[in-house]
């Protein structure tokens, strides 16, 4: 086998007759404060902590970092070579083919879960039992212009009213003065970003600990669908058809629509970004909120994907136990702390909120909010059977925004599809 390079750093503690060692893969450093790094004899902060965990329990870990730019290859050659890692640091995209009694221990076995948020570890079960635990969440929520609220005279209500009823009687304000509302998506297929108006109905893509088939097919997705349609007809949104999300991120951050759905760190990154361009002068007011939620619901959850710890199980109980207390250190409170303030990831572990560095930002800080108060769902599961179902979701829904399908024959003839896929998996 062609032989792979890897940057591979020891962290070892050796005692008199005895060693063991332990790999961990992470997909990159986090780094530390200004200052700290002058006295840390270490070049980030999961370095430091899993050096700590070597000397405590007497044992080396090598830590091997993978090549963010040939994807997965790093940890193929190394599955291939027979020595995949220990413990595994990455987005969960790449961690459902492994979620399994084969490959990855039963966590809850090993590891004190109750600091931990339940609706993440939700996430990360499989029949019953849970493979992997989630270290930071990205999550999503509707930024809006509140220069633009100024403008027509409007103020946000209580969250109570905040409803897609609401949303419509502000559209049509906004559209007085020539202000799209908001963006719908539907350049190549309507996106998850657009999707979350069905999650504002109470529909969801899959039932929660169900992803052996689609539960979109559903009145909430009707009613989440005919308001996606009302916003496109009444001229409250951009051509879905010509606008996907980097539209979406660039209309909003030059004051061309009053909300969007993205992330903190686009807007607090290219709202800066545009002034140097000189396509805005000022970056207006601005923060994040929940979307509408249909009447009757309370909250509409917003969108979330996160970075995990895979813990690699072995024939050895002892070495499973020193495994699975590594991964519960690298994604405890002490490595969270430094991925929320260093990176502006959010935790997922309860009443926990560092609010200095990156999470001390108005836009985190607002997003942090809806995360806790609204919940969060993740609309798609990792793995290539999910992929194709969503092709599927895409193919339908650009047909549907071209008026060629009804609302109930995209629900359906997806809902058939999609099972099919889901179906041929198993």
């Amino acid at each position: 086998m062609k032989r792979v390079a890897l940057v591979v750093f020891a962290l070892m503690a050796v005692v008199m007759g005895w060693s063991q060692t332990l790999t961990l893969m992470n997909n990159g450093i986090v780094k530390f404060w200004p200052g700290e790094d002058q006295i840390r004899p270490y070049v980030g902060a999961i370095e430091m902590i899993a050096d700590k965990y070597a000397q405590a329990n007497k044992l080396a870990i090598n830590i091997v970092y993978r090549d963010v730019s040939k994807g997965s290859l790093t940890f193929d050659a190394m599955l291939a070579a027979g020595n995949p890692p220990d413990v595994w640091i990455d987005a969960g995209s790449y961690m459902p083919n492994y979620m399994n009694d084969t490959y990855a221990l039963r966590l809850e076995e090993y590891v004190d879960l109750r600091d931990y948020r339940e609706d993440f570890l939700s996430l990360w079960s499989r029949n019953g039992h849970l493979y992997a635990l989630p270290l930071t969440n990205i999550a999503t929520g509707m930024a809006v212009n509140l220069s633009m609220l100024k403008q027509i005279g409007y103020t946000l209500p209580p969250i109570e009213q905040w409803t897609t009823t609401e949303f419509l009687s502000l559209a049509a304000k906004l559209k007085a003065v020539g202000i799209p509302a908001t963006m719908v998506m539907g350049k190549g297929g309507q996106n998850s970003w657009t999707d979350v108006w069905l999650y504002a109905h109470g529909a969801t893509m899959f039932k929660p600990g169900d992803n052996t088939r689609v539960a979109i097919n559903s009145p909430q997705a009707v009613a989440g669908l005919e308001f996606i349609k009302t916003l496109v007809d009444r001229g409250y949104t951009p051509p879905p058809l010509e606008v996907n999300d980097d539209d979406g991120v660039e209309l909003f951050t030059t004051g061309k629509v009053f909300s969007c759905m993205m992330q903190n760190g686009h807007s607090d990154y290219w709202f800066p970004e545009q002034i140097k361009q000189g396509k805005i002068t000022v970056i207006p007011e601005y923060t994040f909120v929940e979307f509408p939620h249909a009447p009757g619901l309370s909250h509409a959850p917003v969108s979330g994907y996160q970075t995990v710890v895979l813990a690699h199980k072995s024939r050895d109980e002892a070495r499973n136990k020193l495994v699975a207390g590594l991964a519960a250190a690298v994604s405890g409170k002490e490595a969270q702390w430094y991925y929320v303030t260093i990176t502006g990831g959010f935790p997922t572990l309860k009443n926990f909120a560092p609010s200095i560095g990156a999470a001390a930002a108005p836009s985190y800080k607002a997003i942090a909010g809806l995360a806790s108060t609204a919940g969060v769902y993740k609309e798609w599961p990792d793995g290539p059977q999910f992929a194709e179902a969503r092709r599927i979701w895409y193919s339908y829904t650009e047909q549907w925004l071209r008026k060629r399908i009804t609302t109930q024959q995209l629900l359906s003839r997806f809902e058939a599809d999609a099972n099919k896929v889901l179906a041929a998996a198993k």
